[in-house]
This record gives C-alpha cells, structure tokens and sequence, in this order.
C-alpha cells in the first residue's frame, strides 16, 4: 500500500489535547485507524470537531448500534474503503450479516432495510433521493433518528472517501 498523498502528523507532534481525542476516539471504537485523524490535525481545531462528531455517533446515539454498523459497513463496502471494511464497531453484527448487506436482504428487519436502501442511495446517486425515501425512513423512524441516520451517512461517506483519496490507510508490511 502506498504511502498517504498527505503526510500525517507524527505521534510525537501532536498536541496533548489532539493526541488524547484520537487515542480515546480509537479506544472507544469511534476510529479504527489513527491515519485520517493525523492528517486532519494538521487543521487541529477542525481535526477536533471532526473526532468529536464521530465519537458522538457512538456515544450518544439515539439509533441501535447494530443499525448504524449496518449502515457503516454499507458504505464502507460501497466506498471500497478496506480499513472501515475489516473493523468491526458493534458485536451485534455478524460476519453472516456484512456477506449479505443489502437494504432488500429478508435477514434484517424493515427498520434495517429502510437504512441500508436509504445509506445505498446515499453513497451512490444522492440525486436519487426524494420524498418516497424518507417516507420510507419514517414508517420506522422518528424525525430525530432520520436525521441522525443522514447525518452518520453523510460522514460515512465522506470520510471514508477522503481516506480512500488520501490514501490514509495503516502501512501493511
């Protein structure tokens, strides 16, 4: 794997303050891979805000964490992003479960299928989207779960390809 198009920052340069954000951020399961969050620190306040959105999606949630593990990997397989691919954020998802992600799969429930059709849409054509679909969203969701559910796609997807683009990846022997 090459080397990311945008050096990250070394551990050692990072301030207290970023270096304890990521490293809680990894341990709580928020980020698998210290790469991207090292890149952004090279804007520390943005790089911040950017740890601390995605640790609110596993911290303070109001949607299942098997649901927004579905929905992650979704795009993950979608964003053909390998690092978000392999991990693995909820235990109440699994290896049977990520070989058939697809929002018309009868193994998950129609809560979990509205999701996954709602992510597949998202990450592939947004354009597409219309009010059938968040109708769609809303036979099981709340107004506040849906837009949670945008807003966790919305970062999926943009984060996983900014470290597909960067090529901020772990290095593999």
């Amino acid at each position: 794997m090459s080397d990311p198009l945008i050096a990250p920052v070394p551990d050692a340069e990072l301030s207290p303050d970023l270096a304890a954000a990521i490293s809680g951020a990894v341990r709580d399961g928020a980020l698998s891979s210290t790469v991207l969050p090292r890149i952004w620190a090279r804007r520390p306040e943005l790089a911040q805000a950017q740890i601390e959105l995605h640790r609110r999606f596993y911290d303070s949630s109001i949607l299942p964490g098997r649901l927004l593990e579905l929905v992650r990997l979704r795009i993950a397989a979608i964003n053909q992003c390998e690092v978000c691919q392999t991990s693995r954020k909820s235990a109440d998802v699994s290896e049977e479960d990520i070989a058939c992600l697809a929002g018309d799969d009868p193994r998950f429930s129609p809560a979990e299928r509205a999701a996954l059709a709602f992510a597949e849409a998202f990450a592939t054509n947004h354009l597409s989207l219309g009010p059938e679909d968040f109708d769609r969203l809303g036979d099981h969701f709340n107004t506040e779960e849906i837009v949670e559910i945008a807003m966790f796609a919305a970062q999926m997807v943009g984060s996983g390809r900014l470290a597909y683009a960067l090529r901020a990846f772990e290095s593999r022997p």
